[in-house]
């Protein structure tokens, strides 16, 4: 059976790994540390869940929910 799929977006890597840690077991994770990043993972596979800081520089969180 496959796991939903999470995309972790977060300029601060610990917050970004303890979600990680706290997920992994139940789903797909995947990580970008800027919004940039975010935009070309979601370009190229579309994911369940979104958990995304919303204020980051650049691209921010209001901006990848939008998209």
């Amino acid at each position: 059976m496959l796991k939903p799929t999470v995309l972790i977006v977060d300029d601060e890597k610990p917050t970004r790994e303890g979600l990680r840690a706290a997920l992994e077991d139940r789903y797909d994770v995947y990580i970008a540390e800027d919004g940039e990043s975010a935009i070309r993972l979601l370009e190229a596979d579309p994911f369940d869940v979104l958990l995304t800081d919303l204020r980051m520089p650049g691209v921010g969180g209001l901006d990848l929910i939008k998209r």
